[in-house]
């Protein structure tokens, strides 16, 4: 019908309006559509839709062989396209995922995934975390201090301490923060991350979990704010719900940057296993948390788990690297400035009035907290550090630095471990690990429930858990005998 097709645009001529293309409107009158039908009536003369009319009453068939030509221009697309294995063919993918997605050997694969992140975060980050801290930071604040030898003290400790405390706390983060996200990047690049929520999805379902709750929790270990936003993906309000209470329960890279300073400052050559431990014990926290909430609050029907799975590919090391410098410099954009500025008003806070740190206000705001502080094992300095975390986890170590200084030569990690015992540097760390999320986490967990009534709960839930997660963790080591001096 090319003839036909050139007889009806030859009467069409120039007399369509745009946007409408002659061609097009020629092509939709064969086909019968009724609306450029009722168009084309009131665009053309009387004489010209006669003579459209008369074509389109010969030549009824049109439609046919116009949906005819279509369905071959797609196979033609299709065949070029497509390339079809030959039978009996598997391909790499299918044979690395017989065991990726293995009930079993896929559990195994995803922990020694995990565990590859954080050990190659501590085993190369921890060393040039501990450098910068120990031959920059601390030189640099005693140059500082030295050469402003005869301005006045508090110019001086501003500076020195509030200042370039803070800053240099950016600094040393830098290391552990890049090795995390080259990690994490290479997990994500090779396809492998994808596979993870589906090998999950068995062990969220006996936590009353959506197998689609595991990705918005994996994201949890880079920042607790998407986290939380990625459950809106799920769809019974229940699972969104649960998944938003539990996600602050991953502990985030912040957090676990603190975990990194603090366990290679007071545990040495051991720091990664007492990390791998503290890890594992918040995904067990979680794991309890979420049973207990899914059989008492959140009663609901499961959903099944569909996701389409990428293929492996080899990873990209540029890729890796922007992924990994764009979420690092996200986070140092976010948190450096205000870890700059906590420090400064802790630092101020622990100056004035100006007897001594002891007789500051912070001390005297510290020594109000004393008696719940004795339960678990921390002196006021802890506990001010560890509110200090609600702002920003990263706080937890800025406050640290202005509250225990460091010693001549030393820095604060070798400063920290010369007068913390060991009991409590464990009720700390797990008091930091679940505490309740920082103020960013704490806004967008209103903003996905919609309500400051779970909003609340769930600050109040976690903020229960790490306080009795602390308090048992210093009891048990109380009477064990370990670390309590």
């Amino acid at each position: 019908h090319r003839e036909v097709l050139a007889g009806v645009r030859a009467i069409l001529g120039d007399q369509v309006p745009p946007p409408y293309q002659t061609d097009w409107v020629a092509m939709k009158l064969l086909e019968g559509d009724s609306e450029v039908n009722t168009l084309a009536r009131a665009w053309l003369p009387d004489a010209a839709w006669r003579q459209i009319e008369a074509i389109l009453a010969a030549h009824e068939d049109a439609i046919a062989d116009i949906a005819a030509g279509r369905y071959e221009w797609i196979g033609r697309m299709v065949r070029a396209a497509v390339k079809r294995p030959r039978l009996g063919q598997v391909s790499l993918t299918d044979r690395l995922d017989r065991y990726a997605l293995h009930p079993v050997w896929g559990l195994v694969i995803l922990l020694a995934a995990f565990a590859l992140v954080f050990g190659l975060t501590f085993q190369i980050a921890a060393p040039v975390q501990a450098w910068l801290d120990t031959g920059v930071v601390e030189p640099l604040r005693a140059w500082v201090s030295g050469a402003l030898g005869r301005a006045p003290p508090w110019l001086t400790g501003l500076l020195a301490d509030g200042v370039l405390g803070g800053a240099g706390i950016v600094v040393t983060f830098l290391p552990i923060l890049l090795m995390f996200f080259i990690a994490l990047g290479l997990l994500e690049d090779t396809g492998y991350f994808a596979r993870a929520g589906y090998v999950m999805d068995r062990l969220m379902h006996f936590l009353g979990l959506h197998g689609k709750s595991f990705l918005p929790l994996c994201l949890g270990f880079g920042c607790n704010v998407p986290a939380v936003m990625g459950a809106r993906v799920i769809e019974s309000r229940s699972g969104r719900l649960l998944t938003v209470l539990l996600a602050p329960l991953v502990p985030c890279s912040a957090r676990l940057l603190v975990l990194a300073f603090l366990a290679a400052a007071f545990f040495g050559e051991r720091a990664l296993l007492v990390a791998i431990g503290f890890v594992l014990a918040n995904l067990v926290v979680l794991a309890i948390t979420g049973v207990v909430l899914s059989h008492t609050l959140f009663r609901g029907e499961r959903m099944a788990f569909i996701m389409e799975l990428p293929l492996y590919h080899a990873p990209n090391a540029k890729s890796i690297l922007r992924f990994a410098w764009a979420n690092t410099w996200a986070f140092l954009r976010k948190a450096g400035s205000l870890i700059l500025l906590i420090s400064m008003v802790i630092w101020a806070l622990g100056y004035f009035p100006g007897a001594s740190l002891e007789e500051s206000y912070l001390a005297r705001f510290g020594r109000s907290l004393a008696p719940a502080g004795e339960v678990l094992g921390l002196d006021w300095r802890l506990l001010v550090a560890l509110l200090a975390s609600f702002i920003a986890k990263e706080n937890a170590i800025a406050a640290l630095g202005i509250l225990y200084g460091s010693t001549a030569g030393a820095g604060l990690a070798e400063t920290l471990a010369a007068t913390v015992p060991p009991a409590s540097a464990l009720s700390f760390i797990a008091a930091t690990m679940l505490f309740i999320p920082c103020a960013a986490t704490v806004a967008v967990m209103r903003q996905e429930t919609g309500s400051w009534g779970w909003t609340l709960f769930g600050v109040g839930l976690l903020l229960v858990i790490a306080l009795g997660g602390a308090a048992l963790v210093y009891q048990v080591c109380r009477l064990l005998g370990f670390g309590m001096g």
